[in-house]
């Protein structure tokens, strides 16, 4: 099953989350993410959250509606996107849509949220509608195709595992390769890479650790 998650915070384009959603058996909204969901004409098939963020006019709609509100205290353990994935199967393709701007804390935690997921099965791809995150748990390899060889994109690869190194990086298609490198949390070695000239797609590979590739159009 996929199902579509949009999260509250600023900058993200309901146009967006439209497009991201489409072909989604379910749209999951945390708490805000409901007025994303509205502007964007999305049908809303569940809202959880402590409602703290949410509009009086989504609030209403979801009344009107009879759209189920699963409702959490203000005084929680998790966030409310947190909840809302947690409460999903490892058998679902999740489309995490949630804000890079705004509060850093958020932004910081649904990136390593999205990772620690991946390691723990489950299938999450994040974005803002900017940038796109790929979670990476290792043993693991993506592959994107059909790259325009005109684009001008930043791709970095983020290792999210402070216990230990991110082994047997390799990567294919990009401007700096990797071969069977080592990379450590807090180092910015893998920060800013690009295509290689003439490459529409690219690969990445790791043996052991957890990475977020971030990929954003320059």
């Amino acid at each position: 099953m996929i199902v579509t998650v949009i999260a509250g915070g600023p900058d993200i384009d309901p146009h967006v989350a439209f497009d991201v959603a489409q072909g989604s058996d379910l749209v999951i909204c945390a708490d805000s993410g409901a007025d994303i969901a509205l502007k964007a004409g999305l049908k809303i098939d569940k809202v959880v959250g402590d409602l703290d963020s949410i509009s009086s006019d989504a609030s209403d709609y979801l009344k009107a509606h009879d759209i189920p509100v699963e409702v959490f205290p203000v005084q929680k353990d998790m966030t409310d996107t947190e909840l809302v994935l947690r409460s999903l199967s490892h058998d679902d393709e999740i489309r995490l849509i949630c804000s890079m701007a705004g509060r850093p804390d958020h932004m910081l935690t649904n990136i390593l949220l999205a990772v620690k997921l991946k390691s723990e099965g489950y299938d999450i791809t994040m974005t803002d509608g900017v940038s796109d995150v790929i979670p990476l748990s290792g043993p693991d390899r993506i592959r994107l195709e059909g790259l325009s060889s005109e684009s001008h994109l930043n791709i970095s690869l983020i290792p999210v595992d402070f216990t230990s190194d991110i082994e047997g990086v390799t990567s294919e298609g990009l401007f700096y390769e990797l071969n069977d490198a080592t990379l450590h949390a807090g180092s910015s070695l893998s920060i800013s890479n690009s295509l290689k000239e003439g490459c529409d797609s690219f690969g990445i590979e790791i043996r052991s650790g957890r990475m977020a590739v971030i990929i954003t159009p320059l």
